[in-house]
């Protein structure tokens, strides 16, 4: 950029010596030189604080790694690389097999639960007429115990032996605890079939649970796109045997994104940088041509600031004042840069409400840096 001005102010200065004749000594071309080295570093300087420029600018691009839930051998490979898809189409299968086994075997255990649910219910009237007919048999014995103790009061005239009288009374007495007996078995029925969580049975509400959690597995033995967009670089290849754990993509996702350029400004520039500014950028594969866009947001932290509590102290970073203001630059919609790839690199300038006319001059340059992108060579 100072070169570009430099040959601008040199030819201005070689038109001005041949259009006014001005002689070449050793008043003239000092004066000159002075001059321009006065004038450039002012416009130079005032410049690059009100309206700086960026030669670190990326459209930045945030992956998702796809790692999956459960493990075995995969079996299926999506073909649609990088190509975009919507949100839950298919990615890669694991397979299913121990999986549905699984969910086979806990539904025949929820089969068989419920089924001695039936059970118990058909036990419960079982026994409730069992007591009915114990409790009969009960107070039948209980009539004759009544009968022989009645008859063997009067001793000389009683029909009944003192032996028959104390049967009759062991009679009733074992009929009684029977019907106790029968009750209470009863009872631990009832309990069984009144265990309920969520108003169902204990045993199949924890087996309807187990089979949501087997269910969910085998569901993630298929591996779907988390929302809108491709997948790229795909090495996962059928028969590879994959596990959760270490946390290991087996491929990377990259979702549709804005296509937002982030640019890291000098930080001598902090305090003139502002969310709503004017912005520009140019991409290396688009030469020639300027976007215009806005400043959506300054970032309020610098990378190398960052620091993680440790077990030792922690110095400053060696490059913490190279690293510098990063902002986000919403350009305006084009189909040409929604072309490009994401993560291109790029240049940006950002043109603030302090002498604003200097901005004319940070435009001429962005367009002059755009044109030279049509020129490169190969190594």
């Amino acid at each position: 950029m100072e070169l570009l001005l430099i040959l601008i102010y040199a030819a201005f200065c070689i038109g001005l010596f041949k259009i006014f004749n001005i002689p070449l000594n050793k008043w003239s071309v000092p004066t000159a030189i002075l001059g321009g080295v006065v004038i450039l570093s002012s416009l130079i300087l005032t410049m690059n604080y009100n309206h700086p420029y960026s030669e670190r600018a990326q459209m930045l691009t945030v992956t998702v790694p796809i790692i999956p839930e459960v493990e075995g051998v995969v079996t299926e490979v999506t073909h649609n690389t990088n190509k975009m898809m919507k949100k839950g189409d298919f990615l890669f299968r694991i397979d299913p097999t121990p999986y549905q086994a699984k969910v086979d075997v806990i539904k025949g255990e929820i089969e068989s639960a419920q089924q001695n649910v039936e059970v118990l219910k058909a036990r419960l009237a079982s026994q409730t007429a069992d007591i009915a007919q114990y409790k009969a048999n009960r107070d039948l014995a209980l009539k004759d115990a009544n009968r022989y103790r009645e008859g063997s009061r009067d001793k000389l005239k009683s029909p009944f032996t003192d032996q028959e009288v104390v049967n009759a009374r062991q009679h009733y007495l074992a009929a009684q605890a029977q019907w106790q007996s029968a009750q209470s078995r009863r009872e631990q029925t009832i309990a069984q079939l009144n265990a309920l969580v969520g108003g169902e049975n204990a045993t199949v509400y924890k087996l309807k649970s187990s089979l949501k959690e087997a269910q969910y597995y085998l569901d993630k033995t298929v591996v779907r796109a988390p929302q809108a967009g491709y997948a790229t670089q795909v090495l996962l290849k059928p028969g590879m045997y994959l596990r959760p754990l270490p946390l290991r993509p087996a491929m990377v996702f990259v979702p549709q994104q804005s296509g937002n350029i982030y640019a890291a400004f000098r930080q001598n520039s902090a305090l003139r940088l502002n969310p709503g500014d004017e912005a520009e950028v140019i991409f290396n594969g688009i030469p020639g041509k300027v976007f215009a866009g806005r400043v959506k947001q300054i970032l309020p932290v610098v990378g190398n600031s960052s620091y993680q509590a440790q077990g030792f102290l922690q110095g400053l970073n060696e490059d913490a004042k190279l690293d510098g203001i990063y902002a986000e630059i919403a350009l305006e919609p084009n189909a040409e840069v929604d072309r490009l790839p994401a993560g291109t690199t790029a240049q940006a300038a950002i043109y603030t409400d302090h002498f604003e006319h200097l901005s004319l001059l940070r435009k001429i340059l962005l367009r002059m840096t755009s044109w030279t992108h049509y020129l490169y060579v190969d190594h």
